[in-house]
C-alpha cells in the first residue's frame, strides 16, 4: 500500500462539558498524539499486516521528529521530507468526557505541501492500491494519474474541494469515501464523478455506499465511546485491506466499521488501532468489546 498526504500531532484536551465562549474550562487530561488521515491509515493498514508506505511531510521541529517516529514504531517504509523552518501539522482537539465526540482545531503550515518535483513514480506504481487525502492538491493529481495508468486501486478520504484540481482528481479515483460532513448523498457523487464506488461514513449511524449504482447501507457497531478522533481513518485503512483480500464490499464494509469501532474505546487517533487477531475475535464475539 502506499499513501500520500496528512500526519499531525494531536494535543488531545479532555474536559467534563465544551466550554461556552467567555468562560474557563478545567481540563481534565492532556494527551499528545500523533494522527493525520493518510498517516493513521496508513497505520491500520500496517497493524493489519499489510506492507504499507507513507509520502508525506514534516517540519524540522520537535513535532516533526515525534510524527517520525510514531511512524518508525510501526515498521512503516517511510519517504517523508522534513522541512526547514516549517512547523509540523498540529491540532488541538477538545475532547467531551464520557461522550467522546471531539471539536477539533487545526493548522497545516504550507509549506508542508509535497512538491510535484520531489515524488517518484516508482514509489506510487509498485503497490498495489494508491490511498490520498487530496490535500496535496498538485502531488495528489500526479500520484493518481501514474496511478491510473498502471492500473492501480485508488482509493481517497476527501474532506474538502482544495481547488479546482480536486474535481479532476475525484474523477480518477475508484473508491471516495467521505463522512457527511462533505456529503450526504453518495449517489449524487458517484454521478457528479463517474467513481465505481462512493460512502458516506455517518460515525455511529454506520455508513451508505453506492456501488456501481446498487445501494448498500451498513450499521455500526454499538461500543462504549472514548473518542472518535481517527475513527473515519481507520476505517480507511482496513477498506483497503478488505479490498487486497478481494472480499465482497458488504464484508469490506463490515471489517471496517469492526475496526474503526474498536478505535473508538481508546483515547487517540492511532493508540486504539487493532490487530488483524483482534478485529476477528471482535467480530466472533458479535461486535461486542
Amino acid at each position: 500500500m502506499v499513501g500520500l498526504g496528512l500526519n499531525a500531532m494531536d494535543t488531545i484536551c479532555v474536559v467534563p462539558v465544551f466550554p461556552r465562549p467567555n468562560t474557563k474550562t478545567h481540563i481534565g487530561e492532556v494527551r499528545v498524539e500523533p494522527g493525520g488521515q493518510v498517516a493513521t491509515a496508513m497505520t491500520t493498514c500496517a497493524r493489519l499486516g499489510l506492507k504499507s508506505r507513507y509520502i508525506g511531510s514534516v517540519g524540522n521541529d520537535a513535532w516533526g521528529t515525534a510524527q517520525l517516529a510514531s511512524l518508525r514504531q510501526e515498521n512503516l517504509e517511510l519517504h517523508v521530507r522534513e522541512v526547514d523552518g516549517a512547523v509540523s501539522q498540529v491540532a488541538i482537539i477538545v475532547l467531551e468526557e464520557g461522550i467522546g465526540e471531539r471539536t477539533i482545531l487545526w493548522r497545516r503550515d504550507p509549506a508542508l505541501q509535497y512538491p510535484v518535483d520531489q515524488l517518484r513514480r516508482d514509489l506510487i506504481t509498485d503497490a498495489a492500491i494508491l490511498h490520498l487525502d487530496g490535500c496535496d492538491t498538485a502531488a495528489a493529481l500526479q500520484a493518481a494519474r501514474w496511478a491510473h495508468e498502471a492500473g492501480m486501486k485508488i482509493v481517497i478520504d476527501i474532506d474538502e474541494i482544495y481547488n479546482a484540481s480536486t474535481h479532476e482528481l475525484l474523477r480518477m479515483v475508484d473508491y471516495l469515501i467521505a463522512s457527511s460532513d462533505f456529503s450526504e448523498d453518495p449517489q449524487e457523487l458517484a454521478a457528479r464523478y463517474g467513481c465505481p464506488v462512493v460512502g458516506i461514513t455517518r460515525g455511529g449511524d454506520g455508513a451508505v455506499f453506492v456501488d456501481r449504482g446498487r445501494l448498500i447501507r451498513s450499521s455500526g457497531f454499538k461500543v462504549p465511546v472514548a473518542d472518535t478522533t481517527g475513527a473515519g481513518d481507520v476505517f480507511h485503512g482496513a477498506f483497503i485491506y478488505g479490498l487486497v483480500q478481494n472480499w465482497v464490499l458488504e464484508d469490506t464494509i463490515r471489517f471496517a466499521h469492526a475496526a474503526a469501532a474498536m478505535k473508538c474505546m481508546h483515547i487517540g487517533a492511532r493508540r486504539g488501532i487493532p490487530t488483524l487477531s483482534e478485529v476477528r475475535d471482535f467480530l466472533d464475539h458479535g461486535g461486542r468489546p
